[in-house]
């Protein structure tokens, strides 16, 4: 008995792990975005905290070179919960866009984590992505960045 409960523990704890954030979260999504300043995974915020999210688009490796030469449109920023992926696609228990028509050339944004997020199953599975499309690229591919797991907590 004790076996078959630690078998089914770690089988939970592993489907969670097996969410990576930086692979494509839909068709022609590319983690190109970088995040240098924002909320760190695996920490506690508060809701109705804002946060400093800054960023750019300066090469890292994961993205594509021809991809640097196309300006990006307005960014958004959006708060996912349990994201878990389905063949190649991304489901999720809540999103909520929390910014939105940030310029590129702004490279920083203040978000504020809602203080009335909805009722969710796990409070410490909690994502932020920063995103952009690229509407002058060919097939018009899609830009982002991911921070999380974190933890909400209420105020």
């Amino acid at each position: 008995m004790k076996f078959t409960a630690a078998i089914i523990a770690a089988l939970a704890g592993t489907s969670t792990a097996l969410f990576t954030k930086d692979q494509p979260w839909g068709k022609r999504d590319y983690a190109c975005v970088n995040v240098y300043q924002g909320i760190p995974d695996n920490s506690t915020v508060t809701a109705g905290q804002t946060v400093r999210v800054r960023f750019n688009r300066k090469p890292t490796g994961r993205c594509p070179d021809p991809l640097t030469q196309y300006p990006g449109d307005a960014y958004n920023v959006w708060l996912y919960n349990n994201p878990v992926r389905h063949l190649d696609t991304i489901s999720f228990n809540q999103s909520i866009r929390i910014a939105s028509g940030i310029n590129e050339t702004a490279g920083v944004v203040d978000v504020t984590i809602p203080k009335n997020l909805p009722a969710v199953e796990d409070a410490s599975l909690w994502y932020l992505r920063i995103g952009t499309s690229l509407p002058t690229a060919p097939q018009m591919p899609t830009l982002f960045n991911a921070a999380g797991p974190f933890t909400v907590i209420s105020a």
